[in-house]
């Protein structure tokens, strides 16, 4: 028996090596190139969806950055002020936006908020090309929606920008920046250039309006409401667009308590998704639809086959009454996925090194801790397994504006 559970555990490490090697692949593709689309003629109306929780702390520089935009038609601004206990609803009245405030302690959560924001407007009569979805604590480079519209006009009928950060102080927020500037820059560009589709995640994205026509407002309410958007629209065969020129700024929780609950809830969100849609698309991946396919090898195969093979080591060390073949084996995977870590957070901060608005010491440091960062998702990913998972606020204080993020990174190119 215990041969057998070595077998396996090997097993896990070679697809977790398979994994590694696809990703490998997409690294090569987007390295001298990324996509461009060809400038359009901006005619299209939009407006802008902004939930907000308590967010009257960072929500006026996003109101700015919008009405900021070099976009001739500009963009009408709704914002649902969403069981707020502060003045959330007054900050975004005084800065230019439409708010509508919504109390429900039973319906918690951003998709019910979009939702109910987007009938609202419908109840106004109001009609638009496509609706952007941003969080309170975004900011917009000046040319953001104007990028958006060239790739929108390019018949992407969702289009997903480059996320960036606004804070990358410390550990946990430098990891969680890498992580977003490497899926940008490594993962949905490829995929742009494979012509299959990438996936949105949770803010800083574009869609029409009839789509959400269509699906009757927002209906997707899982604890990842955006995966849960992505999963549909690529089994109903359309494609997620991604635009590299059209850069926004996220903020990111400093500490690893604060992002404990929300990568949780991002977790068990997956798990929730794939248990509904999983077979779907795996039967779709099949038939040769390879977005379904990419959707399943990219996110959590990783953290999956690794502790696949810690577990099945763990059994077959106890089995052979070897217990020192674990620490041998958990040693050779630490040392291996810290290096190969290291590499892919190296690569993405190196390549995109104008784009982080930060120290040089804090981008250098932020290469050697990313691997811890992304080890602390394995027991994350375990305790959601089991664990009682719900939508938790996550607190924004970071009010930086662009004009200061500029500047930092001018002093850092």
């Amino acid at each position: 028996m215990a041969r057998e559970f070595t077998m396996l555990s090997q097993a896990m490490m070679a697809a977790l090596f398979v994994c590694c090697l696809y990703q490998g692949f997409y690294t090569l593709l987007t390295l001298f190139k990324k996509p461009r689309y060809p400038a359009a003629e901006c005619k299209r109306r939009y407006a802008v969806l902004v939930c907000a929780r308590n967010e009257q702390a960072v929500l006026p520089e996003l109101l700015k950055s919008i009405r900021a935009q070099d976009y001739p038609k500009g963009a009408d601004i709704y914002v649902a002020a969403d069981n707020c206990t502060d003045a959330t609803a007054a900050v975004a009245r005084a800065g230019g936006a439409v708010c509508f405030e919504r109390f429900d302690k039973q319906h918690v959560g951003k998709g019910y908020a979009l939702d109910y924001l987007l009938h609202r407007i419908w109840a106004l009569g109001r009609r638009y090309d496509g609706y952007f979805v941003f969080d309170a604590d975004n900011l917009l480079s000046p040319d953001f929606i104007r990028q958006m519209d060239s790739a929108f006009s390019s018949s992407c009928p969702i289009v997903t920008g480059y996320r960036n950060s606004k804070n990358y102080k410390g550990w946990i927020a430098g990891g969680y920046a890498l992580c977003f500037i490497r899926e940008a820059r490594y993962l949905n560009a490829a995929r742009m250039m494979l012509g299959t589709s990438c996936t949105v995640t949770g803010t800083g994205f574009l869609v029409s309006e009839g789509i959400l026509r269509e699906a009757g407002g927002w209906p997707w309410h899982l604890l990842c409401e955006d995966f849960q958007f992505s999963a549909e629209q690529i089994l109903a065969g359309r494609r997620i667009g991604y635009c590299a020129d059209a850069e926004f700024f996220d903020e990111q929780p400093e500490t690893l308590a604060a992002s404990i609950p929300q990568r949780m809830r991002w977790c068990k969100g997956f798990m929730q998704v794939v248990s509904r849609y999983g077979a779907a698309m795996a039967r779709s991946a099949l038939r040769g639809n390879f977005a379904c396919a990419d959707i399943l090898l990219c996110n959590m195969p990783m953290i999956l086959f690794s502790a696949l093979s810690l577990l099945f080591a763990a059994a077959a060390s106890i089995l052979s009454g070897h217990p020192a073949a674990l620490l041998s084996t958990a040693a050779t995977m630490a040392a291996g996925s810290y290096c190969s870590l290291l590499g892919m957070g190296m690569l993405a901060g190196i390549t995109e090194w104008k784009h982080i608005h930060a120290s040089i010491g804090q981008k250098l440091a932020s290469f050697f801790t990313f691997p811890l960062y992304m080890a602390t998702y394995l027991p994350i990913a375990l305790a959601a397994c089991f664990a009682k998972v719900g939508w938790t606020p996550v607190r924004h204080t970071v009010t930086v504006n662009l004009d200061q993020l500029q500047a930092r990174g001018r002093k850092t190119a």
